[in-house]
């Protein structure tokens, strides 16, 4: 595999993750008016500073991320694999955001209920698609130059 597939694999991987995160947390926004008795305004509000605050930390805070990353694949000796998707000490991170995930399912009246975690979700879910446009940034820029 080359390594600019790779970039485009984690770029799609981010962007996949970050739809997933935005549909379990609308989920949690039905759970919230259902089980919780969360008002249609409150529930708004929240999505709204959620997909406000998810873009921002998008484009500032985990774009960042994603551009080091695109330099560490960059900077591979070929041939590259999946392995090498994500750094290593990644790859520890991943089952402990999944876990604070499910701790926050599971405690979240303590939390202020689903309301605030569903808004946790769709802010990092949006945080990951809006950064996700880094891995194919440089692809769309040379597409736009080579235009006729």
């Amino acid at each position: 595999m080359n390594k600019r597939n790779l970039t485009k694999i984690a770029g799609g991987l981010w962007c996949i993750i970050g739809c997933v995160l935005l549909i379990r947390g609308l989920g949690l926004y039905q759970l919230a008016e259902a089980d919780q008795h969360s008002t249609k305004v409150a529930i708004t509000i929240s999505g709204i500073a959620a997909g406000l605050i998810g873009l921002i930390k998008g484009k500032f805070v985990l774009s960042k991320t994603a551009k080091r990353n695109k330099i560490r694949i960059h900077n591979l000796n070929d041939p590259v694999g999946l392995k090498d998707l994500f750094s290593k000490p990644f790859y520890f991170l991943i089952p402990m955001m999944i876990g604070l995930g499910i701790m926050l399912r599971t405690f979240n009246e303590f939390l202020g209920g689903y309301i605030v975690v569903a808004a946790i979700y769709c802010g990092v879910g949006m945080a990951l698609i809006v950064s996700s446009r880094v891995y194919w940034l440089a692809d769309l820029q040379k597409a736009q130059s080579e235009k006729p």
